[in-house]
């Protein structure tokens, strides 16, 4: 009778595990057919990572969000000790201050892609995943499965600027309703290009992008800074690959040294053509603005054009 019922017990347990593994393999499957976001902008098309989201092997340095972290699930595979995802690159792009997720999927006869369109990811595992929950605790530590971990794991250049506009990401919702996003910036979020010359803020502080800054303009008693050294900054590969081009627009202060102290995206491209433009501005050098005889911050805007004809 002990023997049966050991038998028994053993049984229930099996089939318990197996409607575990089975539910974990069901919620891991829902995400065919989604663009998820890798939290590691990785070049590589094969990427290799532990249960806790550690790269195990060098998949290149990190990118652009916007060019390598989306990747559109077309497969996933579950086994006790790994689990992978096959994809297809998905760009993220903004012509004409819209978002277009672009599937980065077709090879130029005459030429050779400078990235590959598919992604490869495998997590190893150190036990077997064995219930919906695990399986959405391993996948959320290589994608960012919200919009707070997303927006975490970007640098403030883009932070700010997806905040501006609402951006919000719900992987649980259907393909075309995943991102959402407002066009339009709320004025009260809008930089302040004219900052009363009593502001208290200390103007020597010029590490901080709360400088006092002054207006420029008619009848602002301000002389505009003038440019020393302002080089174009490079294309992207992808970019160039894809024949994309356009105007990024970034808000700038240029201090009383003449430096650019902080950089603001305000109308992004894409392909990685905005942090191209963020670190080759940071580089520039003017004389500075002047007021009364005196050199002040500003605050400007700066059209950086990518133009490949």
């Amino acid at each position: 009778m002990r023997v049966k019922l050991a038998i028994l017990l053993l049984s229930i347990m099996a089939n318990s595990a197996t409607s575990w593994a089975q539910d974990a393999e069901a919620t891991l499957k829902q995400f065919e057919g989604k663009i998820l976001i890798l939290r590691h902008p990785l070049h590589a098309e094969s990427q290799r990572y532990d249960a806790e989201g550690k790269v195990l092997e060098a998949g290149g340095k990190e990118g652009s969000w916007a060019v390598f972290s989306g990747v559109l699930i077309d497969h996933v595979t579950l086994a006790p000790d790994k689990l992978r995802l096959e994809g297809q690159r998905i760009f993220f792009l903004f012509p004409k201050q819209k978002l277009v997720l672009f599937e980065f999927k077709r090879r130029k006869a005459s030429k050779r892609p400078p990235i590959s369109p598919s992604v490869n990811v495998e997590i190893t595992l150190d036990k077997p995943v064995e219930s919906a929950e695990q399986a959405l605790s391993v996948l959320s530590r290589i994608f960012a499965l919200k919009t707070e971990d997303f927006l975490e794991s970007l640098p403030d250049f883009w932070r700010a600027y997806l905040m501006d506009h609402h951006f919000s990401y719900d992987a649980s919702q259907k393909k075309e309703a995943e991102y959402r996003w407002s066009e339009e910036v709320p004025k009260a979020n809008k930089p302040i290009q004219d900052v009363s010359s009593e502001s208290t803020k200390d103007p020597k502080h010029e590490d901080s992008h709360e400088l006092a800054t002054y207006p420029i303009g008619p009848g602002s008693g301000v002389k505009a800074p003038k440019p020393k050294n302002t080089p174009e900054p490079d294309f992207s590969e992808i970019a160039k690959y894809e024949e994309y081009q356009g105007i990024v627009v970034v808000n700038v202060i240029v201090g009383t040294d003449g430096n650019v102290h902080h950089v603001r995206l305000l109308r992004p491209l894409g392909m990685g053509l905005d942090e191209n433009a963020q670190s080759t501005v940071q580089t520039w050098r003017f004389q500075p603005a002047i007021r009364n005889g005196q050199p002040v911050a500003v605050e400007m805007n700066i059209e950086i054009g990518f133009n490949l004809y």
